[in-house]
């Protein structure tokens, strides 16, 4: 279980958001720890793509911009300097899916930043954290400006990949089918709507059949909010000589007549949700 793998304080934060759901079980707490596992690795994968080191202790009194995230997933980031520092505070918590950002010039700094431990400012609207869970800080012998630029595209690419992270845990597993098979989608629509399989599969069946022959008659046929249907004519393709990419082969391509293939459009509101699931290094959707 991804909740057996968190620390000791990462749980019993998860825990006490989890008792405030109603009728959650371990379903949700798994749900939650996987979130919170995927925002650590996050967080140490851009870390060690900007070239800025996870330490135990940092002192901001060395000047170096420093990036931490808190146990309840917020992001405190520090730029660098001697003087005046920009604090920037995104409270990004597992029940939230839109970031509260403060952002303050300082002159008073703490004494330093400890794992475990919260973070106190001795000035500005931010006057204290959660404990603190990762520390990164820029080497000295990096440039103030390149380290700003580091600490600032951090944040920026943490706070967006978490708020996607945490929209994740608002889609509702009972609300969709075991999987998404006919026959299961059929199943569920039948059990939401207290109509026998029978009459639900006739229904889309019945709906299916009027798309296919809208396409055949040349209509465009609206799909609600996931887009529409159409047809397009593929033009007449000559007959030409090509390599083969992997031999450089010279090959023949046959000559294709001119031919109608369906088309689908999808709607800039489904284009929106989509963009919201995270992503996994692989490329893949996580689930």
């Amino acid at each position: 279980m991804a909740f057996n793998k968190l620390p000791a304080d990462i749980q019993k934060h998860i825990t006490g958001l989890v008792k405030l759901i109603p009728d959650a079980g371990e379903e949700t707490l798994e749900l939650y720890s996987d979130v919170w596992m995927e925002k650590d690795r996050m967080f140490r994968s851009q870390m060690s793509s900007v070239g800025m080191k996870l330490v135990e202790t940092a002192d901001p009194g060395e000047g170096n911009g420093i990036l931490a995230l808190t146990n309840s997933g917020s992001l405190v980031s520090l730029s660098p300097g001697k003087e005046e520092r920009v604090l920037e505070y995104s409270s990004i918590k597992l029940r939230t899916d839109v970031p509260d950002i403060i952002i303050d010039k300082i002159s008073k700094l703490p004494e330093s930043i400890k794992n475990g431990r919260p973070v106190v400012f001795p000035e500005g609207r931010v006057s204290r954290t959660s404990p603190v869970h990762l520390i990164a800080v820029c080497p000295a012998e990096v440039p103030q400006e390149e380290q700003d630029k580091r600490v600032r595209e951090a944040t920026i690419f943490l706070t967006n990949g978490f708020m996607k992270l945490n929209r994740s845990l608002h889609l509702d597993p009972a609300n969709v089918p075991d999987q998404y098979t006919m026959k299961s989608m059929v199943r569920y629509v039948a059990k939401k709507n207290s109509m026998t399989a029978g009459d639900v599969k006739t229904v889309i069946d019945d709906f299916l059949y009027l798309i296919e022959t809208g396409l055949t008659l040349g209509e465009t046929v609206p799909l609600g909010r996931i887009g529409r249907f159409s047809v397009k004519k593929k033009d007449a393709q000559r007959a030409r000589i090509v390599r083969h990419p992997a031999t450089g082969e010279e090959i023949t391509v046959e000559a294709k007549p001119s031919v109608v293939v369906p088309k689908i459009s999808f709607s800039s509101y489904l284009k929106e949700q989509l963009a919201e699931l995270p992503i996994s290094e692989n490329d893949t959707i996580e689930r």
